[in-house]
């Protein structure tokens, strides 16, 4: 066990050097200008959302009042109304059309949205699920690690563990798991989870099952 809680222990210093890495970089960027940079694209792109709703009410008044003169004043009006009733339809639904396939288009990820990411992740990582793994391994607390695979096998600890490279959520799960159930499962189960799990503590966890358990030739 003291080879699994060592290799958790590195599992964690790489991590804070993730965080360390991240910050250093975002303070880089921050120094050069970088930041406020996209901040201002940021705000940019809330000026054209103003301007695409200013547009709107625009036509939607336009249209009010066209649409008063056809009903009101139709039969005095030497031209017809509809045309261009139908064209100040055209008019608001133009940036409707452009505002709903650009809101779905996903959002580009900038540098330092990457960083802060990747920075928050690592942090999540090791606050919510190494720290806690070493911490339930030692006291050997089969319900908190019943509850750390339950969390990382989905939601955000997942995605972080997917993002880092930590390994396949759904493969730490059930490393967990057999652990967790170690009386009951054979030398078998193990051995085929190995070849699924790659996050290096929990592989290294399931080794030491394989150890403990009884030859059955014996």
């Amino acid at each position: 066990m003291k080879e699994v809680l060592k290799e958790i222990d590195t599992r964690i210093k790489r991590l804070e050097a993730e965080i360390e890495l991240a910050e250093s970089r975002l303070e880089f960027l921050n120094k050069i200008g970088a930041s406020s940079k996209y901040k201002l694209l940021e705000k940019k792109q809330g000026i054209s959302e103003i301007y695409i709703v200013f547009f709107m009410l625009w036509g939607f008044i336009g249209l009010v009042l066209l649409l008063y003169l056809k009903y009101r004043y139709g039969e005095m009006l030497p031209f017809s109304l509809t045309p261009y009733i139908v064209l100040m339809v055209f008019f608001i639904l133009l940036p409707v059309v452009y505002y709903i396939v650009s809101s779905r288009e996903p959002k580009e990820e900038t540098p330092i949205d990457y960083l802060i990411k990747r920075e928050r992740m690592a942090r999540l990582l090791i606050n919510r699920f190494y720290k806690p793994l070493r911490d339930a391994l030692e006291r050997g607390d089969e319900d908190k690690l019943k509850e750390l695979a339950e969390d990382i096998s989905m939601g955000e600890l997942a995605r972080a563990a997917e993002e880092l490279n930590e390994g396949n959520p759904k493969a730490m799960a059930y490393a967990l798991y057999l652990f967790i159930a170690r009386d009951k499962v054979n030398p078998e189960e193990i051995q085929e989870a190995l070849t699924l799990v790659k996050n290096k503590p929990l592989k290294l966890l399931l080794s030491t099952l394989l150890k403990e358990s009884p030859n059955p030739e014996q």
